[in-house]
Order: C-alpha cells, then sequence, then structure tokens
C-alpha cells in the first residue's frame, strides 16, 4: 500500500505521551515525528506530510478541533483524536470536525494501534487532495457504471461523478463500498457483510474501518454529511442507500 514507511506526526501537550507512542510506532515499523502545538505541526505538514495525524484536542493556542477543521480542509490526511474519557462532546465534534475515529485518555497502546491500522488501510489517494473539476459525459454509460441518486459511479475506475457533473476523487476502498450500497439499493448491509465485500476480511470488535469508510464518503458526497441522505445508518443493523421512493418518503 505504501512505497516508504507511512508516516505518522503525533500532536500532543504532553511530552511523555509524546515521546511513549513516538517509542511504539517506530517500533511497530511506522515513521514518527512528535511536536507539541498547532504551528509546530503546520509547519511539519507543509514541508513533510504525513499519511496520518494523531491529534491531542487540549493543545496551547490554537486547540485540536481548530488544527482537525485546518487538516481536514487542506489535506486528505488520517486524522485520531486523543481526548479524555468524560469529553463526550468533544469526541462527536471532533469527528464532525473532520477526524476518523478517536481514542480516550489514558490509552491502550495496542488500541491505538489498531484504531491507526484501520485508517491507515483506507488512505489509498494522494494526500493532498485535486479540486473538484466538471467534465465532459458520454450519454452512454458502460456496463460497470451505477446510477444512484443523480450520482453515476464506475468502480472499475474509481470514478463517481456528480448531479452536477463535478469528479469526485475516490480511493479503491470508497469506490467499492459505494458499488456494493449502490448495486443493493433499498438493501440494508451490515458493517460485517460489508467488511467481507469492500475488504475481505472478518471484522474484529476494535475494527471501525467500515464506519470510517462511510463517514469519508459522507464527506465527499452529502449535501449535509451531519444529516446524510445518500448513505442511511440503520442502528444496530448497518447501512442502506435508500431508493428515490423511499428517500422521497422520508
Amino acid at each position: 500500500m505504501y512505497l516508504h514507511k507511512p508516516h505518522i506526526l503525533v500532536v500532543d501537550v504532553d511530552r511523555f505521551v509524546r515521546e511513549l507512542v513516538e517509542i511504539y510506532l517506530t517500533a511497530e515499523g511506522y515513521r514518527a515525528t512528535i511536536v507539541a502545538d498547532g504551528k509546530a505541526m503546520r509547519e511539519v505538514m507543509s514541508h513533510d506530510p504525513a499519511h496520518l495525524v494523531i491529534m491531542d484536542l487540549k493543545l496551547p493556542g490554537e486547540d485540536g478541533l481548530t488544527m482537525t477543521r485546518y487538516l481536514r480542509a487542506n489535506y486528505d490526511v488520517g486524522i485520531v483524536i486523543l481526548t479524555t474519557c468524560n469529553d463526550a462532546v468533544d469526541r462527536v465534534t471532533g469527528l464532525d470536525c473532520g477526524a476518523d475515529d478517536y481514542v480516550t485518555k489514558p490509552f491502550d497502546q495496542r488500541e491505538l494501534l489498531a484504531r491507526i491500522r484501520s485508517v491507515l488501510r483506507l488512505l489509498t489517494t494522494p494526500r493532498v487532495p485535486a479540486a473538484a473539476t466538471p467534465v465532459a459525459l458520454d450519454m452512454a454509460m458502460t456496463k460497470a457504471e451505477i446510477m444512484f441518486h443523480g450520482y453515476r459511479l464506475d468502480p472499475d475506475n474509481t470514478m463517481l461523478v456528480s448531479p452536477h457533473g463535478e469528479k469526485v476523487a475516490l480511493t479503491d476502498y470508497e469506490a467499492r463500498l459505494l458499488s456494493h450500497l449502490a448495486r443493493n439499493t433499498g438493501k440494508i448491509m451490515s458493517r460485517d457483510m460489508l467488511m467481507d465485500l469492500v475488504m475481505h476480511r472478518t471484522r474484529d470488535p476494535l475494527d471501525r474501518s467500515i464506519d470510517i469508510l462511510v463517514t469519508r464518503v459522507r464527506r465527499k458526497i452529502e449535501p449535509n454529511p451531519r444529516r446524510p441522505a445518500v448513505i442511511k445508518t440503520v442502528r444496530g443493523s448497518g447501512y442502506v442507500i435508500p431508493t428515490n421512493t423511499q428517500a422521497n418518503a422520508a
């Protein structure tokens, strides 16, 4: 997946936490950089962009939520936030700001590693995103293409065209997820089923890859990712792309 060791940037005000995570990640085969604040984070990202950032929310100056928004607006980077156990509001806000996952302090290093691996599996596009651009469309669809909610998906070429004619960049996993959901419009698909179909492996209790993947796709296709209309969550069951009839009735 990566030609070189994945680069992980640890942004944490606590020196002990920074050094502990750096030692652990280095031992696990990653290249780790550690900084204490948002200013240093910006400098690292400007000359040596990380594949994934571990973000402490309690930073001096510009806080972790501000830095998360900055990263999501400027880089296609994985973001795992660190927060204390009683900061439920911060966890939700962090995810809304663009984080992919979170780990609570004090944390188990194995759980942190599992979260990191889940996010990194999904990152197969360049870390600096290209702006969406209008594309010329042929009237005839190829056999591989799928239409749903005005979108046109060619999963073989990881190409998605919006209802407004804009090309939306997808990773391989994002294209696979949309393909399986769109081919089964109106059918609820469980996380275990999607894990098997999209990633060809069994889901373990710590693995949130499918939820992270859905969140990343929603950011690309939903007018309001906080109130998704294209990919719906069915509590306790999984995800579904509703049929146009179901969507209009909702």
